[in-house]
């Protein structure tokens, strides 16, 4: 698939990949896979004491290549990537970057919804879809219809399509933050844990529907022995809402598509619960982590 560079970037580009040649050297990389992260910064880092830092050794610590980062800002993944030695993409206007210890070959954004890196020959997106009328609360709290439910899940469903649209035929991988469960996870087998409710959430559907595997179910796919939840390992209850339990879900995900891309490990990554974990993880969400095959 072709794809246009942006041109005032291209320089940048090239300059930034003979920076980083010694430090890609550290950690030879597979030039058979490719691991991603999926990272929600907690608003760049900035809920936490030190919260750059923090977010540079959580990415240390996990040996991953590329990183999708969501709630971020031109500045900081700047610092974050410096700080690792490592190429980013950035778009002003958006809150979602990429940064690469590999070459990035091209790039390309869509809006402040989703920005592109090619890297490894892969196309690599980070989203962040709309996070407005939360559908767990919906149905756990609210207890709202299905009928209402769908409804309200409309906007992330023409997201989730614009860049199935966008990103056309692959290979790609999508990374990021749906602000949305997975029908994968809302089945009868699993109805207990999610408010005695089974849903089709559409925004996932749409993925599905254009062609994306979900990598962490592809890897791991009993939803009932591993939930694989992402969102939150810092609100066990809800302050909103009586402080009620605050639903556990897997709200973040790395979906793929197209070429000879396969899912060989996905795991969540993180975020353990619990006050002696406060502040050595730097978001609200767990991370996820699949490495593919090329």
């Amino acid at each position: 698939m072709n794809r246009r560079v942006i041109p005032a970037l291209a320089a940048a580009l090239a300059l930034s990949a003979a920076a980083s040649v010694a430090t890609v050297s550290t950690a030879e990389a597979d030039d058979q896979t490719l691991t991603v992260m999926s990272l929600n910064t907690w608003h760049g880092g900035s809920q936490v004491a030190d919260g750059v830092n923090t977010t540079v050794q959580a990415i240390k610590g996990s040996g991953t290549e590329v990183v999708a980062l969501q709630e971020t800002d031109k500045a900081v993944t700047k610092q974050i990537a410096e700080k690792l030695g490592w190429e980013h993409y950035t778009q002003s206007g958006s809150d979602v970057d990429i940064i690469s210890s590999q070459p990035i070959e091209k790039v390309d954004s869509l809006s402040d919804l989703a920005v592109a890196a090619k890297i490894k020959g892969v196309w690599v997106y980070s989203i962040h879809l709309g996070y407005t009328k939360y559908g767990p609360y919906n149905a756990c709290f609210d207890k709202d219809s299905y009928q209402t439910i769908y409804a309200d899940e409309a906007e992330r469903k023409e997201q989730a399509e614009k860049i199935v649209e966008w990103a056309g035929s692959g290979p790609s991988v999508i990374a990021g933050d749906l602000n949305s469960p997975s029908h994968l996870d809302w089945t009868e087998k699993t109805k207990a844990k999610h408010c005695d409710s089974v849903m089709e959430w559409p925004a996932t559907k749409a993925f599905a529907n254009g062609g994306y595997g979900d990598s962490y179910r592809v890897v791991n796919p009993d939803e009932a022995a591993s939930p694989g939840d992402t969102w939150s390992p810092k609100n066990a209850t809800n302050s909103d809402y009586g402080n009620k339990p605050e639903p556990q879900d897997r709200i973040d995900v790395i979906l793929y598509k197209g070429g000879s891309l396969d899912a060989t490990s996905s795991k969540v990554y993180g975020g353990e619960i619990g006050p002696a974990h406060k502040e050595n993880w730097p978001s609200d969400h767990r991370a996820v982590i699949t490495q593919f095959t090329l």
